[in-house]
């Protein structure tokens, strides 16, 4: 039987996984934290910050965050389904 130690060891962690999808100011705290202190004091507008390769990546980044969101959500649905079908029949 395995110890505490050996099931730190083993690197057996829950990942976390966000349970929400990152928007486009939560993309900006993340890779531009300067510019975004810059946006929360008002000090200048969020439009000219950024340079139009900076926006896609931006929204690029946002977006796909959405998208597994949805799948995640999805695949919770599918599983709850499969799991209450395995309880009726």
């Amino acid at each position: 039987m395995k110890d505490l130690a050996d099931y730190q060891r083993s690197g057996n962690k829950k990942k976390y996984v966000r349970d929400f999808p990152e928007g486009i100011l939560d993309v900006i705290e993340k890779d531009y934290p300067q510019r975004y202190s810059m946006i929360l004091e008002g000090l200048t507008s969020i439009a000219v910050l950024f340079s139009a390769e900076e926006w896609i990546e931006i929204l690029t980044k946002s977006r796909n965050s959405f998208r597994d969101h949805i799948q995640r959500t999805n695949l919770t649905k599918i599983y709850s389904l499969q799991g209450n079908k395995a309880r009726i029949g």
